[in-house]
């Protein structure tokens, strides 16, 4: 099937949206009301419904749903349908705690969920372990939108941007820098520096009030595109029923329903993004960012409903993509999202819809990047930094301190990017590596906000345990004891999760039968 090119009309467009967020990172800096903490990290928790919401949404959704669900829906087929529910059960849990736990932010002063935890719990070592293990999630979740950028600027492109760093090398004398790079990589790395360089200016500038604002226009840009391009894949070449055919002659296994090992993967991956998903660092910081509770529950209740956008729009890409391009390799299921899009027609006006789809599609994965980068940042200027290591710094130094971090943290990252070219990492890959650790934070919420017998020691020994069970199925993989990360199907991860709470639960029940 063939494939539109985009023209230098598609490097144009996304050259625009670029400086609009330039600009409004000039402007996020200029309305900064104070040099602190609260005022750059949290905007000074004076988000109303529409930039609250659109930040949330633009934020949730990135390239590990657009090119990575849909990967893993080109590689297992009709049931992967299922993950429309991942994304809602995030939100189910997120609601859950979220509306106690803004209470209690708006009452503490919390900047960073490290903050709640110390407060909550009063333990140095647990405190330490969550900005640890968030960290982790948060640097994984970086490296995806990297691998993402390099892919869709790889799309966009079609060797034009190649075309342009050779020629800039050539001129300022560095031509041996390039001279050994695939042209598909060096359209990759490009794309990826100048993208990484745009975030690192308008975040440095406005801090979150930036990264909020442009989340409104990456937001808008999402929703619209993913409505759209919803539409012309039910609607066009015969939508859903000559895909299905398709794939029925061609993949039939792929529409098969799943055994029992399929089903526990299903509940397994549930339990994994309903309870990783909802204690993503930047989507808590969101919920001290509310100008107020009415305000945050309205964001979260609409919020609810966006996976059957965007979710759906994942699984489509990847289920159309198996009826069009089937018999992709192993490593090539990632690409499934560029090669729909760019099936989908030759008219002008199919092309500029594509066009903007394909950049709301990196605006997406610019928003989720910077306010992982956000967090990460925060929890180490306030949670590590000032606590431990220079308690007398004052808010501009600690801000001095946060900027630098992220843009060392940044180079170690693209380098991984780089990494990742060369060892066919997929996205779903890296998306695991991320919750399967980061997952076992969820009892401090879950548990901690509503169970007041709940003592630091049990939380702090259902972590350790969880995340050790989970680090030993996975390293037994790297060293090849054995060959699976998920055992009966069950993910590393929930494995842990399981001990996690159970020791959790055991040890508050001990500490509620010690006080009566």
């Amino acid at each position: 099937m063939g494939r539109m090119e985009l023209g230098a009309e598609a490097l144009a467009f996304v050259g625009a949206y670029l400086a609009v967020m330039l600009g409004l990172g000039v402007l996020g800096r200029a309305r900064s009301r104070e040099r602190s903490l609260r005022d750059f990290y949290l905007g000074g928790s004076s988000f109303g419904f529409v930039v609250l919401f659109l930040t949330f949404f633009a934020t949730q959704y990135s390239g590990n749903t657009l090119i990575g669900f849909a990967g893993r829906a080109y590689t297992r087929g009709a049931s992967y349908v299922v993950s429309v529910t991942f994304m809602i059960l995030a939100i189910v849990v997120l609601v859950a705690y979220a509306p106690r736990l803004y209470r209690l932010a708006r009452r503490f002063g919390y900047i960073t969920p490290a903050d709640y935890v110390y407060h909550r719990f009063g333990s140095h070592p647990l405190r330490v372990l969550t900005v640890v293990l968030l960290s982790w999630g948060l640097a994984n979740y970086i490296l995806e939108q990297l691998v993402a950028m390099g892919r869709g600027i790889q799309a966009l492109s079609a060797g034009r941007l190649t075309s342009a760093l050779v020629s800039v090398a050539e001129r300022v004398g560095l031509s041996g820098l390039v001279a050994d790079v695939a042209p598909g990589e060096l359209d990759f790395m490009g794309g990826v520096l100048i993208l990484v360089l745009v975030m690192l200016a308008y975040e440095s500038l406005g801090g979150m009030r930036a990264v909020a604002w442009t989340d409104v226009i990456q937001g808008s840009l999402l929703f619209f595109g993913c409505g759209a391009i919803l539409h012309m894949l039910l609607s066009n070449d015969g939508g859903l029923a000559a895909a299905t055919a398709t794939i029925a002659e061609t993949a039939p296994a792929k529409l098969a329903l799943p055994d029992a090992e399929g089903l526990r993967s299903w509940v397994s991956t549930l339990v994994l993004l309903a309870f990783g998903v909802s204690v993503y660092p930047h989507a808590v910081q969101r919920v001290f960012a509310a100008r107020n509770l009415p305000t945050l529950r309205r964001s979260l209740s609409l919020m609810a409903f966006m996976p059957l956008i965007t979710t759906m729009l994942a699984f489509l890409l990847g289920y159309v993509g198996l009826s069009r391009f089937p018999g992709l390799a192993a490593g090539e299921g990632d690409q499934i999202t560029v090669l729909v899009l760019t099936s989908l027609g030759e008219s002008a006006l199919v092309k500029w819809l594509v066009i903007v789809v394909l950049t709301a599609v990196l605006a997406a994965i610019m928003s989720t990047a910077d306010s992982a980068l956000l967090s990460l940042g925060s929890m180490f200027t306030k949670d590590i930094y000032k606590a431990y290591l220079r308690p007398e710094a004052t808010p501009e130094q600690c801000l001095r301190v946060g900027k630098r971090f992220g843009w060392g943290l940044m180079l170690v990252l693209i380098l991984s990017a780089y990494a990742s070219l060369k060892t066919e990492s997929s996205i779903w890959l890296l998306i695991k590596l991320k919750l399967e650790f980061m997952v076992q934070i969820s009892p401090v919420f879950v548990l901690g906000l509503f169970w007041r017998a709940l003592p630091a020691r049990a939380v702090l020994l259902g972590m350790i345990a969880g995340t050790a069970v989970t680090l030993i199925i996975w390293g037994g993989v790297m060293v090849e004891v054995w060959s699976t990360r998920s055992p009966l199907g069950i993910s590393a991860g929930v494995w842990g999760l399981l001990l996690n709470y159970g020791l959790c639960v055991t040890g508050g029940l001990r500490a509620a039968a010690a006080t009566r």
